[in-house]
């Protein structure tokens, strides 16, 4: 059996006093929006928490670990680009010094190639990214969250159609 990480953060829906819907998260404190309802401020929560999750990157800061939506939350997919690298840098993190001469090396790149994949900034292709992740043993592959009126009844299986 394979190891699924899927890169998706929960967030808690409240309605404010002008009929707009707040959008929190408990993992990200500077995460905050909202939209005119559910679905838009789910929307505007993915626009969000793609940029918290950018930013940390650029300032070396800690990502948590995905977990599951609790009671009363919604799960938030992560751009897939984004996610990729996330699992770059925390490969890189966790290796120290050396680690982009190492995934060069797997490579067959520069250097400058490596820097170019760990930046939060841009500038790598998504192919890059996801050759930089088949080289270190991981399988990517782009998540989809269900938006509130998505959902299966209890008891009831959605398939992607």
């Amino acid at each position: 059996m394979s190891e699924h990480l899927v890169y998706a953060y929960p967030v808690s829906l409240e309605p404010d006093e002008d009929g707009r819907v707040m959008a929190f998260s408990a993992d990200f404190p500077e995460l905050a929006t909202d939209g005119a309802d559910e679905a838009e401020a789910l929307a505007n929560a993915a626009d969000a928490l793609d940029v918290v999750l950018r930013e940390r990157l650029r300032r070396g800061e800690e990502i948590p670990d995905p977990r599951p939506p609790g009671d009363g939350e919604c799960s938030v997919a992560v751009v897939h680009v984004t996610a990729y690298r996330i699992v770059l840098s925390q490969w890189a993190h966790d290796h120290g010094r050396g680690a982009q001469i190492e995934l060069a090396r797997r490579l067959g790149k520069g250097e400058t190639h490596v820097r170019r994949l760990l930046s939060p900034e841009g500038g790598a292709r998504v192919e890059s990214l996801v050759e930089a992740l088949r080289a270190l043993g991981w399988s990517p592959a782009p998540s989809i969250a269900l938006t509130p009126e998505r959902r299966a009844p209890a008891g009831e299986t959605r398939r992607a159609s």
